[in-house]
């Protein structure tokens, strides 16, 4: 199975939204850390996944895959993976990770 094939058995779908307001899930959720249209990396595999991550819910989900991969998922911002940037080399790539599989889940 390949990186995506396993988000997506843990319903993390590429395109994922987590609400139409990003207020309105902020103002619910005020603990989460929360990226919009994070991108999935995996050394092997570059990019394998886009979409909302609330990676204070999603961390245990994130880790889990990770293991089955037996690969690290790093996640990176809309903007340091896509647009000019998504052409970079992955090793580049994931030196600009806000979190990996390998990291405490965040709360804030």
């Amino acid at each position: 199975m390949i990186a995506n094939d396993f988000l997506r058995i843990e319903n993390l779908r590429n395109g994922r939204m987590i609400s139409e307001s990003k207020s309105d899930y902020r103002d619910r959720n005020p603990n989460s850390v929360v990226y919009y249209n994070a991108n999935i990396l995996t050394i092997n595999d570059g990019k394998v996944w886009y979409g909302d991550l609330d990676l204070t819910k999603d961390g245990e989900t994130l880790k889990r895959v990770s293991e089955s991969l037996g690969e690290i998922l790093y996640i990176l911002r809309e903007s340091d993976c896509r647009f000019e940037n998504e052409n970079q080399p992955t090793l580049e790539l994931i030196k600009k990770a806000v979190w990996n599989t390998t990291e405490e889940i965040p709360f804030k």
